[in-house]
């Protein structure tokens, strides 16, 4: 007995040591790739010194003497910080366009795109030299066996591949469109039917200086898509000689596409156009015009000079926002008339609300949750329920009751989408039930249609716009339906989905619950255990059409699972009184063992912006790190390890 015990326990005990090596080796592999932000660098392709200043949320404030060796550093950083990200938006722009395509680029833009490829491949060369774990964790992992060199002209596909996620799905490359020859021959057509969604939104907007507390006008601008780890978006300050330029960049592209420089602030606005309205795909002298609108905003002396560019290469379907001391300009100048959205709607609100703004205040608007989908629909929906009770009955629960308490929670309730709240909850599981109940029976397999949230769609259909209300009849039952009866018969199925799954006491529901965001790690390749390992999950507040943007899921099981929404948000001023204030929803690194992995994650939760400046003094108060690139020479030609302070 006491040798079968002595046997078990070194089993035990070699197991036990087994795992803790290989724990330990793991660790030290994925370690040995996390970025050393005090790392000295002598590399080849630069014309003098640049020093790279991280403050202390890990954003790099860039120092160079050309402007050559500027976007050489920021490619260098972008990889440094974002190879895996890099590699994975080089495939999938690779796999919608394949082959290069000669172009006759502005010289300044050409230089950038070739500094930009030269500086990440500073950084490659570097990981190829060994000892830095292949530069990325995923890349221990991945099928990646050996990384291509960067061209200018994966930069240049990055560039056509956002402008492609900018357009609704069916106007995209590569995406197949739903014909609305579908919609059968006894229905009112609606355009908003067939509607499809960007991967991307860009959303901005201005407001003068008289309306302003400093007399300064703010423009804020706001992106959304995808919420993923490491975010799509990298924050950076260029010290060019000519001045600064600070705001988004987004990794592959070496210019700040939403940002400022020291006399001007510029922002997008794509619109939600019907899908037979829509561009088709961008070409790539498209994608070449947008970077070099971007290089020339850089350089913009005031708005009505950066706005002159826009009127020249502005891609179709967006609008260009930019401001000064003094201006607020755009383009086109003349909005084109089009139907608002919902969100237009709340805004306008917003705006109305009150007569002088300050950049708290543009803060406040932004991260507002209040919804207009909840208080346009919600009065069509029920206003005959609030007055008439049923005789129906939901098994284990008196649903006249149930029934009644939570209409008179949704008749005091103002539509604010809040995480902790169960009105929200209530609100869009009737509002699916509804789409289900009234688009099932026409569209039986396409499940996109009718799961995906429309509010467009049914306040046509319950407002009757042109007939449309004959979409709430069932087509293969004899009675004709009414849209009233199809409201009761949803509000039924909702109560039936919410108490089965949270039990028959209301307070006790949470929008939150079901409304989760669900961050995940995004690897080059598959996912895996790895990737639910990495990611954050929290309840959120929000929903498609609130300021603060928050997108649902076409999972049956979890129908309001978050995993896109508002990745970036700014409100600039250009002002020493008002300042400058940005927020992204992770943090700079893509290493998931980096402390500046998800540390702008708590702040972008609660929506506490981080001071956006270019001033190196504020930048070293608490600064993570101070590196700097040194030309190689000509004793040293190529690339040497970096040294570490």
């Amino acid at each position: 007995m006491r040798r079968l015990f002595n046997i078990l326990l070194y089993g035990f005990l070699a197991i036990c040591i087994t795992a803790s090596v290989g724990s330990g080796l793991v660790y030290f592999l994925l370690s040995r790739s996390v970025p050393d932000y005090d790392e000295d660098f002598t590399v080849a392709g630069l014309d003098g010194p640049v020093d790279i200043l991280r403050d202390s949320s890990a954003v790099p404030h860039i120092s160079a003497t050309s402007a050559a060796d500027v976007y050489f550093a920021i490619g260098f950083v972008h990889a440094q910080d974002r190879l895996g990200q890099l590699l994975r938006a080089r495939r999938r722009a690779e796999a919608s366009w394949p082959s290069d395509e000669i172009l006759d680029l502005a010289p300044a833009v050409s230089d950038a795109l070739a500094s930009y490829a030269a500086g990440v491949n500073a950084w490659l060369e570097l990981v190829s030299a060994g000892g830095r774990g292949r530069g990325s964790p995923e890349l221990l992992i991945a099928d990646e066996r050996s990384i291509a060199a960067w061209t200018p002209g994966d930069s240049l596909r990055i560039a056509r591949s956002f402008l492609n996620g900018l357009l609704p799905g069916s106007a995209r490359e590569g995406m197949p469109s739903i014909s609305s020859a579908i919609i059968p021959a006894d229905r009112q057509r609606v355009p908003e039917l067939f509607a499809t969604d960007p991967e991307q939104r860009l959303d901005a907007w201005a407001m003068d200086g008289d309306r302003t507390a400093t007399g300064t006008p703010i423009l804020a601008a706001d992106i959304s898509g995808s919420l993923s780890l490491p975010s799509e978006w990298y924050l950076a300050d260029l010290q060019f000689s000519t001045g600064p330029v600070i705001g988004a960049t987004m990794p592959g592209v070496p210019f700040v596409i939403v940002g400022r420089n020291a006399r001007v602030a510029w922002a997008f606005r794509t619109f939600p156009v019907p899908d037979e309205e829509a561009p088709r795909g961008p070409s790539t002298v498209q994608a070449a015009g947008f970077l070099t609108m971007l290089e020339l905003f850089a350089r913009s002396a005031d708005a009505t000079d950066a706005i002159g560019v826009a009127a020249d290469m502005l891609p179709k379907g967006m609008e260009a926002l930019a401001i000064d001391r003094e201006t607020v300009a755009r383009w086109p100048r003349a909005e084109a008339v089009r139907a608002s959205s919902f969100r237009d709607i709340r805004l306008a609100e917003l705006e109305a609300r009150q007569s002088i703004f300050s950049t708290e205040g543009a803060i406040g608007v932004q991260r507002d949750t209040v919804s207009s989908v909840a208080r346009t629909l919600l009065p069509l929906m029920a206003k005959e329920l609030w007055f008439v009770q049923s005789r129906d009955s939901i098994e284990g629960t008196d649903a006249d009751v149930l029934r009644r308490e939570l209409l008179d929670r949704l008749a005091s309730w103002n539509g604010n989408m809040d995480r902790y709240s169960p009105e929200p909850l209530l609100f869009w599981t009737w509002v699916r039930a509804l789409q289900q109940r009234i688009l099932k029976d026409e569209f039986p397999t396409a499940e996109q249609i009718w799961t995906r949230p429309n509010p467009d769609f049914l306040y046509a259909v319950l407002s009757n716009r042109r007939g449309s209300a004959i979409w709430c009849d069932i087509r293969l039952s004899s009675p004709r339906e009414t849209c009233e009866e199809q409201v009761r018969a949803a509000l039924d199925d909702a109560l039936g989905w919410l108490v089965d799954r949270y039990g028959r006491d209301p307070s006790t529901w949470t929008w939150g619950e079901e409304h989760t965001l669900d961050m995940q790690w995004s690897p080059i390749s598959s996912r895996g255990l790895l990737t639910d390992l990495l990611s954050l999950q929290t309840p959120i507040s929000g929903d498609p059409f609130t300021q603060f943007l928050t997108s649902f899921g076409l999972e049956e099981g979890r129908p309001f699972l978050v995993g896109a929404g508002s990745n970036f948000q700014a409100v600039m001023s250009i002002s020493e009184e008002a300042g400058s204030y940005y927020i992204a929803p992770a943090g700079q690194s893509g290493h998931p063992l980096s402390r500046f992995y998800d540390n702008l994650f708590p702040s972008w939760i609660q929506g506490e912006y981080l001071a956006m400046s270019t001033d190196l003094s504020l930048a070293r108060g608490g600064a993570s790190g101070l590196s700097r690139l040194t030309p190689a020479t000509s004793d040293n030609p190529r690339m040497s390890e970096g040294r570490s302070e």
